[in-house]
């Protein structure tokens, strides 16, 4: 590969992560779903999962399992739909490498995703949670992610968006990492997570950590409200991180502290170190009425030097550090839904108009700018729009028709589409 081609690839994926990024927590998707009934791979590679709903779990298929996947490599999941799968966790992947789940939906569900013995690059991302469930197996209390007994690089549980309405859930962690390992080079991340919601049960809480050990893990800049029993927690292993997370909870019959730093299997798997807890604010209330900010063990003091300055209470941190909807927020109005594939726009290149093979760029009746392409996408084929000399947009095409996720005011507009290594520009009015 030429070096200019490898600039040029390098150049639009940061610009795609960037822009990721930017568009913030949950799933951007607001297409349409198809029914679908349990689906399960084995020792299957390639795959990809999309547009599909899953309902009313049966416990008689696959577990009651939405979708279970065997030792399987290089799996996309994405802008799916889970409901009512209450038996068992929605997504299992066992024994997997280089799966992703991204711009998902669940509701009422025992458990979003479970992560078992994988070897690595499992990612769930820019996912909404809504009411975890009481396990209809067990009884147990549900959980939203879990990594278990997994090591390798490249593990990621970012972005995401978890509600769970008071008497319609019943948790235990949101997000749980058990006996796993991440890399030096790429310890497993919990990042930019929203979490509201959690209880009633007394083990119940928001992200936990080094659970019965495991190591090179790094939960940052999460946002916690009203989580459950505890906030955010390293419960052993080495080299663990806590920083940059916001945590708050009023006074309720389950809230107990919002830090707790503890190593609970020392005597089977020996002592903790390399801990860093640094720049989280906590503002909690426990169920007596107490400021409960942090509880450090006695084992974990020595290896924790800052943990007097971890236990100061940050009053003004308070429930309005979520914003009200973080459930749906891409969900468009009523009034305006997306035009079904049977009614493309007419203005002005109408999808499935023979157009040389290029890229087809129009405005639809909801006065959207809109890409269809026929060809083959990559996160390297993405649309940029500008407007006098400035970049407003740049997002990845990865499917034929992409509309463009900003509402842009009147006026003329720039649109470039980057695709199979060539451009193509084209010049839209919006009135």
């Amino acid at each position: 590969m030429k070096k200019s081609k490898k600039v040029l690839m390098l150049s639009v994926f940061f610009l795609f992560f960037v822009v990721h990024l930017f568009y913030g927590q949950g799933s951007k998707y607001t297409g349409e779903y198809i029914k679908s009934p349990a689906i399960q791979h084995a020792h299957k590679n390639n795959i990809v999962i999309e547009g599909l709903e899953f309902t009313n779990s049966n416990p008689s298929l696959f577990g009651g399992r939405a979708i279970s996947l065997w030792k399987c490599e290089n799996v996309i999941i994405r802008n799916c739909k889970f409901t009512n799968v209450a038996w068992e966790a929605a997504i299992l992947v066992e024994n997997g490498l280089n799966v992703t789940i991204t711009d998902c939906v669940f509701e009422n569900v025992y458990q979003a995703l479970r992560v078992e013995k994988s070897r690595g690059n499992v990612k769930f991302e820019n996912n909404e949670v809504k009411n975890l469930v009481k396990g209809l197996h067990n009884g147990n209390g549900g959980g939203g992610v879990q990594i278990a007994e997994s090591n390798g690089p490249g593990y990621s549980v970012s972005s995401n968006v978890f509600e769970n309405l008071p008497g319609n859930t019943h948790t235990i962690d949101v997000i749980g990492v058990y006996h796993s390992n991440g890399t030096p080079d790429s310890p497993i991340m919990i990042k930019g997570n929203w979490i509201r919601g959690g209880g009633p049960l007394l083990n119940s809480g928001g992200i936990i950590l080094g659970d019965v050990g495991g190591s090179y893990q790094i939960a940052e800049d999460n946002i916690l409200v009203d989580p459950g029993q505890y906030g955010i927690q390293i419960a052993g292993g080495h080299n663990m991180t806590l920083r940059n997370n916001k945590v708050y909870a009023k006074q309720q019959p389950f809230t107990n502290v919002g830090l707790v730093l503890a190593n609970w299997t020392q005597d089977q798997l020996g002592a903790s170190y390399n801990i860093v807890v640094e720049n989280n604010a906590i503002n909690w209330i426990s169920s007596s009425g107490a400021v409960g900010t942090a509880w450090i063990s006695e084992n974990m003091k020595a290896v924790v030097p800052n943990w007097r300055q971890a236990s100061v209470r940050d009053a003004s941190i308070l429930s309005t550090i979520l914003p009200e909807v973080i459930f749906g927020r891409a969900t468009k109005p009523q009034d305006t839904p997306p035009d079904p594939p049977s009614n493309p726009p007419s203005n002005p290149n109408p999808p499935g108009t023979d157009n040389g093979g290029l890229p087809i760029v129009y405005i639809d009746k909801f006065n959207r700018i809109c890409v269809n392409y026929s060809g083959e996408t990559y996160y390297l084929t993405s649309v940029s729009i500008s407007r006098d000399g400035k970049i407003l947009v740049d997002q990845v095409i990865d499917r034929y028709h992409t509309v463009v996720n900003k509402k842009f005011g009147p006026g003329e507009y720039d649109v470039m589409v980057d695709y199979d290594g060539k451009i193509h520009n084209t010049k839209l009015v919006l009135k």
